[in-house]
């Protein structure tokens, strides 16, 4: 792709041009999206980083902002991990209570997942010590807060030494924003990593982010409510035919208890990054190579098509909510039998005790396989880093063996790394992540930044799908006029 690089006039339209990405954001567990802190660094909300340049010990200190899924606190790493781990054993509220044994993990074993942060930052932290690199940690926030405070520190030029996001991460990149990774680094990434770590981060062959463990969408299933409705209860829907027969069987047999569902359609991220992946199976998409929307393509009528099929599926109105939550509260509540999500329902459905399926998201009669990334936390380092090569080191820290094995033994995402994921001891411990795995190479995107009033852009896609799925107007004629107040709007 190719964008034009812009200086501080265009780099203020930022703050319009960044989604706040929904659901297990950051790596998160909860439908809402990463759970940050609002609140930042007084600093920080001018868009100034408290970078020093080096380490009580002669080194250099880093100064990275916090990831949710694996946040431990503010300040000195050093100093936070025995104060993370003295307040996880006193937390009588989590279960499973973290014991004494959960801290001393052993490469191969099962990870407690409250503990999972403590051992991730622990690991890092370890391997940048060795290099005599001292890591700092402050909280922006995430969303549009963050967007916001990114934005207002590449204004100033003082940026923390890594700088984390999700959708809005490609932007940055595209503007010029961002340090490209090494050569060398960027070819062992090519070589090793799965594409939905980095693929949505590379503008004109350069790779510009890292996600250590990012989320492609899967099909989960109830499969009480599926063999309720005289289902193979273990058979995954291959086809968009199939897929379309079940839910129309289960929303039958459930007699306004219970519905098929299908996928969240909302105009927004959380909706965009679900039913997205439909219009990347058909063939379709948002955009073309260069930013330009394309909402009214056969390929996306076709599949706009198919979402209007499914609402009927659904309660009157949940498909299209523009609050997520209701939606995926629904599949707990069992009150929808299928749905389209991340890797994380996996383990949540487990601790809600549904019995569920996961498999592939099915195919369209002339589909390919192919993913939209979803609680991705891309890192990068801007341009205007202090310490840039010691930022690449604590990327590089992200994606060792040592942290994909603890990822990929925590259960509850995949590994990256294929020398981890692809092992035989992997797919047999975890089966239903090894399938994630593959899922997130060949075609996976992200969702692309319009060149201009990217916020406005999405509202009209979106609007013109609520449209199309709750009316029964000609869906041609809606994309085709979302698509004219889309180019009207980049001009």
């Amino acid at each position: 792709m190719k964008f034009k690089k812009t200086g501080a006039a265009a780099l203020a339209m930022l703050l319009s041009i960044g989604l706040a990405a929904c659901g297990g954001g950051g790596g998160s567990n909860s439908d809402a999206g990463q759970s940050g802190s609002p609140s930042a660094n007084p600093s920080a909300s001018q868009g100034g980083a408290q970078t020093s340049d080096s380490g009580s010990n002669g080194g250099v200190a880093i100064t990275v902002l916090n990831e949710g899924a694996v946040g431990i606190g503010v300040g000195a790493v050093t100093d936070l991990l025995p104060a993370k781990k003295k307040s996880l054993m006193a937390d009588e509220t989590l279960k499973p209570k973290p014991q004494e044994a959960d801290f001393n993990y052993t490469p191969g074993n099962p990870v407690n997942p409250n503990v999972f942060p403590y051992l991730y930052q622990s690991i890092i932290n370890d391997k940048l010590k060795s290099k005599n690199i001292a890591l700092k940690t402050e909280d922006w926030g995430w969303g549009e807060p963050l967007i916001q405070k990114q934005t207002a520190g590449f204004l100033a030029g003082n940026m923390p030494d890594i700088i984390v996001g999700e959708t809005q991460m490609p932007g940055f990149a595209q503007q010029g924003l961002l340090e490209p990774f090494p050569d060398d680094m960027a070819q062992y990434i090519r070589d090793n990593i799965a594409p939905a770590a980095w693929k949505p981060m590379e503008v004109d062959g350069k790779i510009y982010g890292f996600a250590s463990q990012p989320g492609v969408n899967s099909l989960f299933w109830n499969k009480k409510l599926v063999k309720e409705a005289g289902l193979d209860p273990d058979k995954a829907p291959a086809t968009w035919e199939e897929l379309s027969a079940n839910l129309r069987r289960v929303t039958e047999a459930g007699k306004g208890k219970f519905y098929g569902g299908g996928v969240y359609a909302g105009p927004n991220a959380g909706g965009y990054l679900r039913f997205g992946t439909l219009l990347v199976i058909n063939n379709g998409g948002f955009a073309d190579g260069q930013g330009k929307p394309t909402f009214n393509s056969d390929a996306n009528v076709e599949t706009v098509t198919f979402l209007r099929e499914l609402g009927q599926y659904h309660p009157a109105g949940l498909m299209v909510n523009t609050n997520e939550g209701t939606y995926f509260d629904a599949f707990k509540k069992e009150q929808i039998a299928y749905l389209i999500d991340g890797p994380w329902r996996a383990i949540e459905s487990a601790s809600l005790g549904i019995d569920y399926g996961m498999a592939p998201i099915p195919l369209s009669s002339d589909g390919k396989p192919g993913n939209i990334t979803i609680g991705a936390a891309f890192h990068s380092v801007p341009k205007s880093a202090k310490n840039k090569e010691a930022a690449f080191e604590y990327i590089k820290a992200m994606y060792s063996p040592e942290i994909q094995t603890l990822i990929a033994d925590t259960g509850v995402r995949s590994p990256v790394l294929k020398s981890v994921a692809e092992s035989s001891d992997y797919q047999q411990k975890h089966p239903e992540m090894y399938q994630h795995y593959l899922a997130m190479a060949g075609n996976v995107q992200g969702l692309p930044t319009f060149p201009k009033e990217s916020s406005k852009v999405w509202q009209i896609f979106g609007d013109a799908v609520t449209k199309a799925i709750m009316t029964k107007g000609d869906v041609k004629s809606i994309l085709d006029d979302a698509q004219q107040k889309a180019e009207a709007s980049i001009k």
